[in-house]
């Protein structure tokens, strides 16, 4: 990281709220500069993600869900793609994320742009379905399948890091992010020189087709997907006369015939190119006025990027989905965890939130899925643990909800082949308002000789070993009375095939 004296005095002006250097000299150099060379020498000048295969082609929203563009249809889709090397940019619906999935459990009614780090945020807990499984068609407030939310967790993010951009230092973390092959989610409260960006890509301050200032009457409120840079993009600030550089490129869900173009010049519009000093002054990456503090709406006092830690090839192996009808989602919180739902030794992310408004029914047709999967550790082969969903209901409800089924699926190996273990439960399970309900069951992890799947190898397992060894009766009839369980089990020194090598290993467990 910079950390030269100019990258200093910089961050220093910016932060002071002097927001643009009209200073003579070292001052308007390190402004045209933007980072200290130092810091630009590991990475490339500028990148430009929107012209790989890995990202999707512009889009156009039609509701106030640009929150979701950003962070689902833009940056989850880019960082999914590149992870299993599927080609984004012909639009194919199971590649594509679907900013509906997201919108559905954060939209303030129709609306959400006031809510993008809880859209981004959300990418953590819950990830996002393709638009194959929850398509944008319809009503906004259709509550996303059991198969969408399957779906979806494939494609979970891992950590939420939140940078503040109102310095070099920030700026120079982002673009490091960019040049590593990320993508960034970002928000704006543009003034009226945002219209005239879109028609023509100029206008009162915009040059070179860099937007460097706000000007005019309060536009909108707007959140952006950064998926690229450029340290030597010039552009004149009209304030000065001086000539800078430095700008990020931005896809926006304006559609292909608005703004200006990507690096090339060339293809369909749909982009802005947003100065650093943007963020630098303050005029971008936050909103400025005031908001309800809650968990959708979101509004520090100084302009922030949004990325996230890469799970690739993520396989969810320990999750739970539940049926619940309840007449508004923003007065549910629903989890799960693992150990005494007292003292659990895990607990795993809020699937939904209560938030503010977005009284979004339930349909209990359709469950919800919350992912356990970073606590399955805790459950080792041979060992039994507590599993549990929990849903609590916000004190000011009106209606108590209703838990309906539960089930939680485990796949240890991470084969795809789900072991499926009912909740202990006699439906419907009823949490009044201003308290939290919870289902358990409990779940065992497998072990080689393990072969009736009761977590201990004994006695009882020699009957099921010598049926599966010798293949006759058929081992898969007697299995058939068991579906938790699995014959590989026999493989007991885990060469991949059982024969007569697993018997010695087999006895020697029985010894233990």
């Amino acid at each position: 990281m910079c950390r030269s004296s100019s990258a200093h005095l910089l961050s220093s002006l910016a932060n002071s709220g002097v927001a643009r250097c009209a200073l003579a000299g070292v001052l308007g150099l390190l402004m045209m500069m933007s980072v200290c060379p130092d810091a630009r020498a590991d990475r490339p000048l500028a990148v430009d993600h929107s012209t790989e295969i890995y990202f999707p082609p512009i889009g156009q929203q039609t509701i106030g869900d640009c929150t979701c563009w950003s962070s689902c249809f833009y940056y989850n889709t880019y960082v999914q793609a590149r992870d299993h090397g599927l080609d984004a940019s012909i639009n194919d619906p199971d590649v594509i994320c679907s900013p509906w999935f997201i919108f559905s459990l954060i939209s303030q009614t129709w609306w959400g742009a006031e809510c993008t780090e809880h859209a981004a945020s959300r990418l953590s807990a819950v990830g996002c379905s393709s638009i194959s499984l929850r398509p944008m068609s319809g009503s906004y407030a259709q509550w996303p399948t059991e198969a969408a939310w399957v779906g979806a967790l494939k494609n979970r993010m891992g950590d939420f890091h939140k940078i503040r951009a109102d310095n070099t230092a920030g700026l120079e973390i982002v673009k490091q992010h960019i040049a590593d092959g990320g993508c960034a989610v970002t928000r704006a409260d543009f003034l009226s020189n945002y219209g005239e960006y879109g028609s023509t890509g100029s206008g009162t301050g915009i040059s070179n087709h860099v937007m460097y200032r706000r000007e005019g009457w309060h536009y909108l409120r707007h959140s952006i997907c950064i998926c690229g840079y450029d340290d030597e993009r010039q552009y004149i600030d009209d304030r000065d006369g001086l000539p800078y550089t430095g700008a990020f490129l931005v896809a926006n869900s304006e559609g292909q015939n608005w703004g200006w173009y990507n690096s090339t010049g060339t293809g369909t519009r749909g982009f802005i190119w947003i100065a650093y000093n943007m963020f630098l002054e303050g005029e971008c990456g936050w909103y400025d006025y005031e908001l309800d503090v809650s968990p959708c709406f979101d509004n520090a006092p100084y302009p922030e990027i949004y990325f996230h830690d890469d799970r690739p090839d993520y396989v969810p192996v320990l999750y739970a989905a539940a049926g619940i009808s309840h007449y508004a989602r923003n007065q549910l919180t629903f989890s799960g965890g693992i150990g005494p739902t007292s003292a659990p030794e895990f607990t795993g992310p809020n699937a939904i939130e209560a938030t503010d408004y977005g009284e979004i029914a339930m349909d209990v047709r359709r469950r919800i899925v919350v992912d356990l999967t970073d606590g399955a550790d805790l459950i080792q082969p041979g060992v039994s643990k507590n599993v549990f969903i929990s849903l609590t209901v916000e004190p000011e409800a009106t209606q108590s909800a209703s838990i309906m089924s539960v089930d939680f699926f485990f796949d240890p190996d991470g084969d795809g082949e789900y072991t499926v273990i009912p909740g202990e439960m006699t439906p419907p399970v009823t949490v009044a308002p201003g308290t939290t309900g919870y289902v358990s069951a409990l779940v065992t992890g497998l072990g080689p000789g393990d072969l009736n799947c009761d977590g201990a190898v004994n006695g009882f397992d020699i009957d099921p070993f010598l049926l599966v060894l010798g293949g006759t009766p058929p081992y898969d009839d007697y299995y058939a009375q068991y579906p938790w369980c699995d014959h590989m089990q026999a493989d007991v020194n885990g060469d991949g095939v059982i024969n007569g090598f697993d018997i010695d290993a087999f006895v020697t467990l029985l010894s233990h």
